[in-house]
């Protein structure tokens, strides 16, 4: 498993227009057979993203076919103009994954 770490830091009353269209990329991730991605926000502010994928490759065949389809530009803008500051990703290659979902827990 290859998973991909993400840090921003958003403008304030534009974040959910940066989690919505982190739900959409990861639902159309989803369906392109990726494991899904969990959104987490810190106490200092910074968001930071987790996306699971079988394989490095199979997340950048993804996001290069998301460049050439993707028909929600306007979506995709709202979510850019809500980040503040980028912080460089972390690629990961998994050693030991004993992750699971949890019952009863809203997501």
């Amino acid at each position: 498993m290859f998973v991909a770490i993400y840090r921003w830091r958003l403008q304030a009353g534009l974040e959910q227009d940066f989690i919505a269209n982190w739900q959409r990329i990861t639902a159309l991730g989803l369906a392109a057979g990726s494991g899904g991605s969990s959104l987490f926000k810190g106490p200092d502010g910074r968001w930071v993203a987790i996306a699971r994928w079988p394989s490095r490759e199979a997340r950048t065949s993804f996001f290069a076919q998301l460049t050439r389809d993707d028909s929600d530009s306007a979506m995709r803008e709202r979510a850019r103009l809500a980040v503040l500051e980028s912080f460089p990703e972390e690629e990961l290659e998994s050693a030991l994954d004993m992750s699971t979902s949890m019952p009863g827990l809203a997501s």
